[in-house]
């Protein structure tokens, strides 16, 4: 048994994908954990801007000037 791993091992776990976080915003059933934090290519739920990194923010993904701190 080997300690190696693929990143295509992972890949069936992550849910997420950066391409359209208006896509991701109704959540997924069965409870599954979700991150906080994701980068990569999105479009803030709020003001609708590109960002590169987003943030959970009630439920949407969110820029960090949209993100309620």
């Amino acid at each position: 048994m080997t300690d190696d791993a693929t990143l295509s091992d992972f890949a069936a776990a992550d849910d997420e994908s950066p391409t359209d976080a208006s896509t991701d915003t109704a959540g997924s059933a069965g409870g599954a954990s979700r991150s906080t934090y994701a980068w990569g290519e999105y479009m803030c739920t709020q003001c609708e801007q590109s960002t590169d990194r987003v943030w959970r923010d009630d439920g949407d993904l969110v820029c960090p000037d949209c993100k309620s701190w």
